[in-house]
C-alpha cells in the first residue's frame, strides 16, 4: 500500500505525521510525502516532528520527494495543497495515479472534487470529498505544531462505491478519520464555519479569539454565515439555524491568537491566497442565484484596502 500526501503544509504535516509514526513498523505500506526545496530537504534529514498536545512526535516516511518517477504510483492520494495549487498540482503528478487510485482532497471549499475531475486527462471513479477540523501551523521546514481543532478527517461519496477500507487504514495510522456517503453536507457546515471566519478575521485583521470576544463581530459573522446557508440551499444542502449555531460556538474552541490561513497568507504577502475559494466564490455565486452577499462583498472590500488592490 503506497499512500502519498500531496503539499506538507500545515494540514499535510500533521496527517503525515500521524500515518508515518504509526506506519513505520509495517513494511507494507509506505509513506510518501510529496513535497520539495526546504520541506523536502529537513524532512530527508531529520524527519517531521509534529508538536502537538505538549510533545513532539518525529517519524520518517518511506520517502520525500517532488519528483514523479521516484514516487511511482499511488495507492491513496491525500491532496492537502492549498485550493489555489490545486489544479496545477494534479496535472504534474497525475502520472503518479492509476485507474483505482483513491483521492481525497482536503481543501477549504465545497467544489475541489469538480476541479481535480476537470483537470486530469482520464475519468477516476475514486476520487472523493473530503475535509478535515484542525489548526496546524509550519514552525519552520520540517516541525508543524498542531494549535487547535480536534484533527478529525471526514471524507466519502455519494455513489454505489464503498470506501470504508480506507477509512480502517487512517484510523489505523493513527488518524480520527470517518468515511461516510453524506460527505457534502459535512463539507458545506465547515465552509459555514471557514469562510465566513476566514473572511472575517483577515479583513479586520484579528484572532479568532478577538472576533469572539466581540458581540458586534459576533453579530457580523452570524450575518455572514445566514449568506453561505441560502447559498448551500440552492444546492440541495440544508445548514439548519443549529449548524450555525455550532458554528459559532466553535470559534472559542480555538487558542485566542488562531488565525485562519488565509489570514497568514496576507500577513505572510503570499502571491496566492485562497480568497478566491473562501470569499469571491459566495459572492459569484450569490450574483448567480440572485443572493444578497452584502456582508461578503464588504468583507472583500476591507480586504482588498488592505493588500492594496485596485
Amino acid at each position: 500500500m503506497n499512500i502519498g500526501i500531496l503539499g506538507m503544509g500545515g494540514i499535510g504535516s500533521f496527517i503525515g505525521a500521524k500515518l508515518t509514526k504509526n506506519y513505520e513498523s509495517d513494511p507494507e505500506t509506505k509513506i510518501i510525502f510529496i513535497c520539495r526545496n526546504k520541506t523536502k530537504e529537513s524532512i530527508n534529514t531529520n524527519g517531521l516532528s509534529l508538536i502537538t498536545e505538549g510533545k513532539t512526535i518525529t517519524s520518517k516516511p518511506y520517502l520525500a520527494s517532488d519528483n514523479p518517477k521516484d514516487i511511482g504510483l499511488l495507492d491513496i492520494l491525500i491532496v492537502a495543497t492549498k485550493s489555489y495549487s490545486l489544479e496545477s498540482a494534479m496535472r504534474y503528478y497525475q502520472d503518479c495515479i492509476k485507474k483505482d487510485t483513491v483521492i481525497i482532497p482536503l481543501q477549504n471549499g465545497v467544489n475541489a472534487k469538480n476541479a481535480i475531475e476537470n483537470t486530469l486527462s482520464h475519468n477516476y471513479s475514486n476520487i472523493l470529498e473530503g475535509c478535515i477540523y484542525v489548526a496546524s501551523n509550519i514552525e519552520k521546514p520540517g516541525i508543524v505544531k498542531h494549535l487547535g481543532g480536534p484533527g478529525k478527517l471526514f471524507f466519502g461519496n455519494n455513489n454505489n462505491l464503498d470506501f470504508k477500507w480506507v477509512e480502517d487504514i487512517l484510523i489505523k495510522g493513527g488518524l480520527s478519520a470517518v468515511y461516510t456517503k453524506d460527505v457534502k453536507d459535512i463539507l458545506w457546515k465547515k465552509y459555514l464555519f471557514v469562510s465566513p471566519l476566514s473572511a472575517m478575521t483577515t479583513a479586520l485583521n484579528i484572532t479568532f479569539g478577538e472576533l469572539a470576544e466581540s458581540p458586534k463581530h459576533m453579530i457580523k459573522l452570524e450575518e455572514m454565515m445566514k449568506e453561505v446557508q441560502v447559498l448551500a440551499h440552492k444546492y440541495d444542502i440544508n445548514l439548519t439555524k443549529k449548524d450555525i449555531k455550532d458554528a459559532l460556538g466553535m470559534v472559542s474552541n480555538f487558542p485566542y491568537k488562531s488565525k485562519s490561513s488565509l489570514q497568514l497568507d496576507f500577513e505572510n504577502q503570499n502571491k496566492y491566497t485562497e480568497k478566491a475559494i473562501l470569499v469571491d466564490y459566495v459572492i459569484q455565486m450569490g450574483e448567480k442565484f440572485g443572493i444578497n452577499t452584502t456582508n461578503y462583498k464588504e468583507m472583500s472590500n476591507k480586504i482588498r484596502e488592505r493588500s492594496n488592490l485596485k
